[in-house]
């Protein structure tokens, strides 16, 4: 079990970061937020969101693979995977937002399907990332 639990918090630690900076980055391809805030409120808002996902798909791989404590073992094909399924995570994300007019995009945001490229990127980049460098750290810790 400490195995696990471990692993989930490097992994949301490293998931936060990087989401952080890029959400931070990404920002100014947005307008419309609304209630959502602005600035730094914002960040942190949508970068709590997107370490929701990543937790979600890592839990959701870590059933399907009937082993919970799947990330030091992590294979190129599981990469692959979450790399789809962040593409998926982010068409959904992004469509839902669209339709409920929670965000909209400035015209410097180039799109795909008719949602924005960034985010599509972001999840389908940091994902796998975020799992690949859990399962660096775990090694030079470890915790295996």
């Amino acid at each position: 079990m400490r195995k696990e639990v471990t692993s989930y918090i490097i992994l949301v630690s490293v998931a936060f970061i990087m989401h952080f900076v890029w959400e931070w980055l990404h920002i100014p391809l947005y307008t419309g937020y609304g209630d959502l805030g602005s600035g730094a409120v914002l960040t942190l808002y949508a970068t709590l969101g997107d370490v929701a996902y990543t937790a979600g798909a890592v839990l959701l791989v870590g059933l399907f693979k009937g082993k919970l404590s799947w990330l030091p073992e992590a294979r190129v094909a599981d990469y692959a995977g979450l790399t789809v399924l962040g593409f998926c995570i982010a068409i959904f994300v992004e469509y839902k937002a669209l339709a409920f007019h929670k965000w909209a995009y400035t015209a410097a945001m180039p799109l795909v399907l008719g949602v924005g490229l960034s985010p599509l990127l972001q999840m389908a980049i940091l994902l796998p990332v975020s799992v690949g460098i859990t399962k660096g750290a775990m090694r030079r810790l470890a915790v295996y």
